[in-house]
């Protein structure tokens, strides 16, 4: 305290003029400063609070995906089941085409050869028929000339006893 009073009085127009711009200046400086110094801090709780947050996302994409890992774990085993019946029923239908194309194969080796048994036969009856007709011709002429040698005998005969 200053009891004697032996400071001078403070000249309030040079400290307006000169030293009141440059505690303006320092007290501004130091606003901005703070106002940086807060920010950084609310910068640091708002990262706590972002990194919270990002965390219980986390948590919730962590569980999604596991509810979808088992799903999918689930559809795939199904998946695989189906495709061993699939694939059982694939080699069943492959060896029924086989049987069958094979009895096909043999079925018709089977009719070709009774088709050309059938064709030889028709060959050796057309054969017999024409012999048949031939005999028949000739068993006609035959009888044609044997009655005519009775007629002429019977006409001789007749020729003598008359």
């Amino acid at each position: 305290m200053n009891i004697i009073n032996d400071t001078p009085g403070t000249d309030y127009l040079s400290y307006f003029t000169t030293q009141m711009p440059k505690d303006l200046a320092a007290m501004a400086a130091l606003r901005d400063e703070l106002a940086i110094r807060q920010g950084a801090l609310s910068a640091a709780a708002d990262t706590v609070k972002l990194k919270a947050d990002a965390a219980a996302a986390l948590e919730v994409a962590k569980t999604d995906a596991a509810g979808i890992l088992a799903d999918a774990k689930v559809k795939n085993a199904e998946a695989l089941a189906k495709k061993k019946v699939q694939d059982t029923r694939e080699l069943e239908l492959n060896a029924r085409e086989t049987d069958t194309a094979a009895a096909f194969s043999a079925r018709d080796k089977e009719l070709s050869l009774r088709e050309k048994q059938v064709q030889s036969q028709q060959n050796a009856l057309d054969a017999k028929e024409a012999k048949l007709f031939a005999d028949a011709a000739q068993l006609a002429a035959d009888r044609a000339a044997l009655e005519a040698r009775i007629k002429a005998f019977q006409d001789k005969v007749a020729a003598l006893n008359a």
